[in-house]
């Protein structure tokens, strides 16, 4: 399971800081986009916030409400440079620290972690009650295993504020980590009931579900947090997910035609998943038009090159789906997974030279199919 699938947004509260001599047109812009993103108008809002930024460019307010907006919707590059400009404009903004940490968490980015985890200790040095910034520490030392201190740190952002949901879904991911299942349910059910609309924890709670085999539960959940907010792409990618392994593919193409055509054309994983749908069905071209389109849309995305390589291994194009995995490989040279696609396709080709070189890099990688390979074959990575 990607670590990626359980993620957890910030939902702080709303919040402007006075700025020295803000012109009079880009207060009454930015007042209009606040008043139209608490009514959940959100395109409009970030009209409004938009005009307010080239009214006033030196502002840092109008860029650190769109990169709210954007991390709502599931943007996190977007909301990632947003919340960096703000921060470029006023270094003092400990909300923008924690949910530019929090953007990059939720993005998988990582790297350099260094870089990450300062921008959390700066959220917290501006603001040391900031149970969102504690949070995100949490989160930081789960992605390395250190459970011990991701523990103390949930607990502390639970201390800071015991009634902010973010702390609870985030105790409740690294239960999941830790493999207790029913504590990270109970905690993701926690933060639902500080906040009805908490989107995460409908989301978190679908997923847990989905791990169970339960789908009829997941999906309920789903839709639930769906009555909540129609426009979430993480809600609707994930319903689409439980509808899958229930067997309701046609439900599953709805919801991801939902998210194109509905709420974000340009979402990647959406059109990936239409094309693995569809290589399933035996129809490749619409797969690979699928799957192409996420490759026009986001270039630096290795798993849209890597569908590619599946769909172009099922129809036993390899030339193709060689060069495909290459550039996955070229844009992300840690991925195991691919790897060992790309030795099973050399294993195809009836090329052991080439299908043991790539199995040896997978197993260097930590890939448990591949070090198994190399143990079956008598060989040391």
């Amino acid at each position: 399971m990607n670590k990626r699938i359980i993620s957890f947004l910030l939902l702080l509260p709303l919040f402007v800081t006075a700025v020295a001599q803000t012109s009079p047109e880009a207060r009454q812009l930015f007042d209009k986009g606040l008043n139209a993103e608490q009514l959940g108008l959100l395109d409009l809002a970030t009209d409004y916030y938009t005009q307010a930024q080239a009214v006033q460019p030196e502002w840092a307010q109008p860029d650190y409400r769109l990169g709210v907006i954007a991390q709502r919707r599931c943007h996190y590059n977007q909301a990632i440079a947003h919340f960096q400009q703000a921060i470029s404009l006023n270094d003092t903004l400990a909300d923008a620290y924690a949910r530019l940490a929090s953007c990059m968490i939720d993005n998988g980015n990582w790297e350099p972690l260094p870089t990450l985890q300062g921008y959390v200790e700066k959220a917290i040095e501006l603001n040391p009650k900031s149970a969102s910034a504690y949070a995100s520490m949490a989160m930081i030392y789960s992605h390395q295993k250190n459970y011990t201190n991701a523990l103390h740190w949930a607990q502390r952002a639970i201390e800071a504020d015991p009634n902010n949901p973010t702390a609870y879904n985030t105790l409740g991911v690294i239960y999941y980590h830790q493999g207790k299942d029913n504590d990270a349910i109970q905690q993701f059910r926690k933060a639902l009931n500080l906040d009805a609309d908490n989107i995460d924890a409908y989301y978190n709670l679908g997923v847990m579900y989905v791990l169970r085999n339960n789908h009829e539960t997941a999906i309920s959940y789903l839709r639930k947090g769906l009555q909540r907010d129609n426009k979430s792409v993480k809600l609707y990618y994930y319903l689409g997910v439980a509808y899958i392994q229930r067997g309701d593919v046609q439900k599953a193409i709805a919801c991801y035609e939902t998210i194109i055509n509905e709420i974000d054309s340009l979402y990647t994983p959406a059109y990936n998943r239409l094309g693995a749908i569809y290589c399933g069905k035996g129809d490749y071209d619409k797969a690979i038009a699928y799957h192409q389109k996420a490759t026009r849309i986001d270039p630096s995305d290795p798993e849209s090159f890597k569908c590619l390589g599946k769909v172009y291994t099922d129809r036993a194009d390899y030339p193709k789906a060689i060069r495909n995995y290459q550039k996955a490989i070229q844009l992300n040279d840690k991925d195991h997974e691919t790897y060992c696609l790309i030795a099973k396709l050399y294993n195809k080709q009836n090329n052991t030279a080439r299908e043991t070189a790539s199995y040896k890099k997978a197993a260097k990688l930590g890939n448990k199919e591949a070090q198994q390979w190399m143990v079956k074959h008598g060989m040391a990575w």
